[in-house]
């Protein structure tokens, strides 16, 4: 007798002889089916595992750490995932810095659509037929409006979207000429 809550169980009259005694028994046939279990993974590695006991403290500890350890894993994806969007922003800011194309003369107004809200932009000439192209683009940054070319929209496209304003992806350029160029015209219509 050992155990000081086992004696203070008996002396206080809530355990009798008999339950301690099975209890100490099933304590005994547990600890030798561990060892069992040990012994046998150490001959046998890779064999079926011996059943769980889902009551055990030893099972809740470690089911507490591994759920501990999969919302460290998800709280760090959210964190790589966080700093990498910024680390994209970043690098849209250099880009739209370094390669926009407005121009402080121009004094043609285009207007264009930015959420619900009509918005107009001073461009050149030049500068709107190569917006109506697709050959430039609107992005917003940091609460202004820049012109920047396709390729640089299409880059910020993979990574932030959001930033872009207008775009017009035109699939192909298609002139009159083009359009016509799948009828033939007769012989006797041509002199």
């Amino acid at each position: 007798m050992n155990n000081p809550l086992r004696e203070q169980l008996l002396k206080s009259g809530l355990v009798s002889k008999d339950q301690a005694k099975k209890v100490d028994k099933q304590a005994k046939v547990k600890a030798h089916q561990v060892i069992k279990d040990q012994q046998h993974r150490k001959k046998h590695p890779g064999g079926k595992p011996a059943a769980v006991d889902t009551d055990s403290v030893a099972y809740s500890v470690a089911k507490a750490r591994e759920e501990e350890v999969a919302r460290a894993k998800e709280l760090n994806r959210l964190l790589e995932l966080d700093r990498k969007q910024r680390e994209w922003y970043a690098q849209a800011r250099q880009l739209v810095e370094c390669y926009h194309v407005n121009e402080t003369g121009a004094n043609d107004i285009y207007n264009f659509v930015d959420g619900r809200v009509v918005k107009p932009m001073y461009v050149t000439t030049h500068q709107r037929k190569l917006l109506a192209n697709g050959q430039l683009g609107i992005v917003a940054l940091e609460g202004q409006y820049y012109l920047v070319p396709n390729t640089i929209v299409e880059k910020l496209q993979e990574h932030v979207p959001d930033l872009i304003v207008y775009f017009n992806q035109s699939e192909e350029e298609t002139s009159e000429a083009d359009y016509y160029a799948a009828y033939p015209v007769p012989d006797e219509l041509i002199w």
